[in-house]
């Protein structure tokens, strides 16, 4: 991966982090979901779009995102 490419996609985190404290949820997700096109294995980007689609009360995604970062921070 080119470091542009990593700064991208730390900049789509930072501004779905932004997003998500500003209660945008919606871009929240648009933003993660855009790192996540880059690296699809960011567990930080994969929690935190957990974050925003549990407060969003969609819980069952939520858990589908916590539980790919565990396993990524895992190591499975």
């Amino acid at each position: 991966m080119l470091m542009t490419d990593l700064q991208r996609e730390h900049e789509f985190v930072e501004a779905g982090n932004l997003r998500d404290l500003q209660g945008q949820y919606d871009k929240a997700i648009t933003a993660y979901d855009s790192a996540l096109r880059i690296d699809p294995e960011d567990a930080d980007a994969l929690y935190d779009k957990g974050e925003t689609l549990e407060k969003m009360g969609r819980l069952m995604e939520a858990q589908k995102c916590y539980t790919l970062a565990m396993n990524l921070w895992n190591g499975y």
